[in-house]
């Protein structure tokens, strides 16, 4: 089981730096979205957000998991699982972003980040924002048409490593980055996927992805309302959900084992 808690606090704002960068297609480890990186420790994380948007309203989210000493719930101790922040006049001309990191017990690192920027009160043409973002990231090696005919997705992957999922063109595994959470039940998916031989046998092995997604108002329009960048890394998730599961069981086993030798027996 899990259980999630809210800290929230203001920062001061800066008007949003778009997309600036080089031209050659970068490795995973150089993406960045605004300045954040998958890999990150919890206090880049948090000077790269101050960084980027100083007055922007932040939230953070705590997470605890818990297993069953053979009673009652007991629970283990609570972690930062992400931070969300938000800046914008109004929801049509606002940004918001969402930087998940891993549990413990491996050491708290970035391993998905989603920025969605909203320009409903003020669009760019297509031909514009895909500029801007070949600018920085490099030219996508894959471009495909949504499901729903409004924009285009580009997608990058981390070279040397199996790109998992359904690769196909007509695939939503295409037009996505793998899954990732900091909750063990996030294994599921590559399980699933192994099953199916579109993962290696270590799903560690599958690369990290980077997918921007320009969506216009209507299918064949021109005009960019909204621009998504999402960036996960599986290579780090992958353990750190396993090293997750394990502390769990661990703790739940040593937990039942101290209980079949506590409790006082009844008078008889």
């Amino acid at each position: 089981m899990t259980g999630d808690f809210v800290l929230r606090s203001l920062m001061p704002m800066a008007t949003a730096a778009l997309l600036l960068g080089g031209k050659a297609a970068l490795a995973a480890p150089d993406w960045d979205i605004v300045g954040i990186r998958l890999g990150m420790n919890p206090q880049q994380a948090r000077a790269a957000l101050q960084a980027h948007a100083p007055k922007a309203e932040i939230t953070e989210y705590t997470r605890q998991f818990s297993f069953d000493d053979g009673v009652r719930q007991q629970a283990l101790p609570a972690f930062l699982g992400s931070i969300t922040a938000t800046q914008g006049a109004t929801p049509s001309k606002s940004e918001t972003l969402e930087v998940m990191f891993s549990a413990p017990p491996m050491e708290q690192r970035v391993i998905r980040v989603v920025r969605t920027v909203n320009m409903q009160d003020d669009p760019i043409p297509m031909d514009r924002a895909m500029a801007l973002v070949t600018q920085k990231y490099g030219t996508p090696p894959r471009t495909l048409a949504p499901n729903d005919g409004r924009g285009q997705i580009s997608r990058w992957v981390e070279a040397g490593k199996t790109v998992c999922g359904d690769t196909a063109q007509t695939s939503g595994d295409a037009r996505l980055t793998p899954p990732v959470d900091n909750a063990p039940g996030g294994l599921s998916h590559y399980e699933a996927w192994k099953r199916r031989k579109l993962a290696p046998a270590d799903a560690a092995d599958c690369s990290a992805a980077l997918v921007v997604n320009l969506v216009t108002r209507a299918p064949r329009e021109t005009l960019v309302t909204q621009m998504n960048f999402t960036m996960t890394d599986p290579g780090y998730a992958i353990p750190a959900m396993r090293a997750t599961a394990k502390q769990i069981g661990d703790a739940q086993a040593q937990a039942r084992k101290a209980r079949e030798g506590s409790g006082a027996g009844p008078k008889l």
